[in-house]
């Protein structure tokens, strides 16, 4: 439980213990167990801190800027480097103080010192006329300002690190590039915070931007990656496009399963972006594929997918994830993940066959998208991890779409709208009066 929820209960305890809800033992024992830790500083200290840091910074390099042709080369080279060594002092001074600094200090000393490294890079490349993109500025960059997310704990410098990561992985995807130059290298690079994952203790008020960001950055880069490998196998004309969009999907369906410990398992679903995300974009791409053309382009896109080392990668961290999901009975994920295989399956089964208007696909999707929208129902009234209302999303989804599809009359599908509408209102109607099941996914 995080700061914001222990203060909200402590807040509650009073008028509780008065009108009899519980005793005046538990409301003390609730006090003692869910204590406010009062060392940590506030949201907006932290965003204050890193906003400081981050004028001074900038109005330092507008000063030494506009005086910049005022000073001979020895001077210049002072400039750059002073700020970098002041900012190790101060990084340094905070260290010593160890758990007594309190979070918007570190914050503030690890922003500046990011921001002094860049401008350091910066200016010695301009003082001695080094040239180069701005790409390779901010890899050398975000290279260099990554041991402060580890050493100063700073969720400002893990932000930038992400944001970095990720555009400087879509900048790489032009053709011709080495694999070492490439967005290959996103999966090293993000690997560069893995001592971050597990999350760090007292760093709850921020857990959900890093969070939203790693996910987003993950996407961005992994995605990124997918397309570098597309292009650089070939030109599949028409089809290349349908070539990355599988991986991507398989890409989705290994952030669902991204493995998690038992506190990640118990929160809510929307403090787990990876898995809001990933279903999203595969129970979208799922419907899509229930149409006859794109799922005749989808099949294409898989055949061309397979020989890619890129694409047997994401086989072999897919099959690992869904093994740990097993075990872990994370069924509504599996079940959600499972679309991106349909491709496969299909593909499978149409071997040895020339039929490209087959509906093999189409009708396999649709059934399957039925299945897990029951499946994720279902699971809720077992009393296991389930998500009835986006089962019932789905459903209603699904049908809209095979309706919008058919031969039908304007008159038919026009009623059958109205009683998916009045279907899903009312199954939503009697969720909201049930008691609230296990935590989804």
């Amino acid at each position: 439980m995080n700061n914001s929820h222990q203060r909200w209960l402590l807040e509650q305890l009073p008028q509780w213990e008065h009108d009899g809800l519980i005793t005046s033992d538990a409301a003390q024992a609730l006090r003692k167990r869910h204590a406010v830790d009062g060392s940590q500083s506030a949201l907006a200290q932290i965003v204050i801190g890193s906003l400081g840091a981050l004028l001074i910074g900038t109005g330092l390099i507008a000063v030494i800027g506009y005086n910049w042709d005022d000073f001979s080369r020895p001077v210049r080279l002072l400039f750059a480097f002073l700020p970098l060594l002041l900012t190790q002092g101060l990084s340094f001074r905070v260290l010593q103080r160890g758990a007594t600094a309190t979070p918007w200090v570190r914050e503030t000393a690890a922003l500046l010192q990011a921001l002094a490294t860049g401008a350091c890079i910066a200016l010695v490349s301009q003082i001695y006329n080094l040239g180069g993109a701005w790409p390779d500025f901010l890899f050398w960059w975000f290279i260099l300002s990554l041991p402060l997310a580890w050493v100063l704990r700073s969720h400002a410098v893990t932000l930038f690190y992400l944001i970095a990561i990720a555009l400087w992985s879509v900048n790489q995807v032009g053709h011709g590039n080495p694999w070492y130059d490439s967005p290959l290298l996103y999966p090293l690079l993000l690997l560069g915070l893995l001592p971050y994952w597990p999350g760090w203790q007292g760093t709850a008020s921020l857990s959900i931007s890093v969070r939203w960001t790693m996910t987003l950055s993950a996407i961005l880069g992994l995605c990124s990656a997918a397309v570098f490998v597309t292009d650089i196998q070939g030109d599949y004309s028409y089809y290349q496009y349908d070539t990355y969009l599988w991986l991507w999907t398989l890409t989705a369906a290994v952030c669902v399963l991204f493995p998690l410990n038992q506190a990640g398992l118990d929160e809510a679903t929307g403090r787990k972006p990876q898995v809001v995300l990933g279903s999203l974009w595969l129970l979208g791409y799922g419907v899509a594929a229930t149409f006859h053309p794109v799922s005749r382009d989808i099949l294409k896109g898989t055949s061309n997918a397979l020989p890619l080392p890129w694409c047997q990668g994401l086989f072999l961290v897919l099959a690992l994830f869904a093994l740990l999901a097993a075990w872990r009975q994370r069924w509504a994920v599996l079940a959600i993940a499972s679309v991106a295989l349909l491709p496969l399956i299909a593909f499978l089964l149409m071997q040895g066959k020339d039929d490209p208007n087959s509906s093999l696909l189409s009708s396999l999707v649709t059934l399957h998208l039925a299945v897990v929208g029951i499946t994720l129902i279902v699971l809720e009234f077992t009393r296991r991890r389930g998500a009835p209302r986006l089962g019932a999303a789905l459903l209603s989804v699904l049908i809209i779409a095979r309706m919008t599809d058919s031969h039908f009359s304007l008159l038919a599908k026009g009623s059958a709208f109205i009683a998916v509408g009045a279907a899903f209102l009312a199954f939503n109607f009697f969720m909201s009066r049930r008691p609230q099941a296990p935590t989804p996914v």
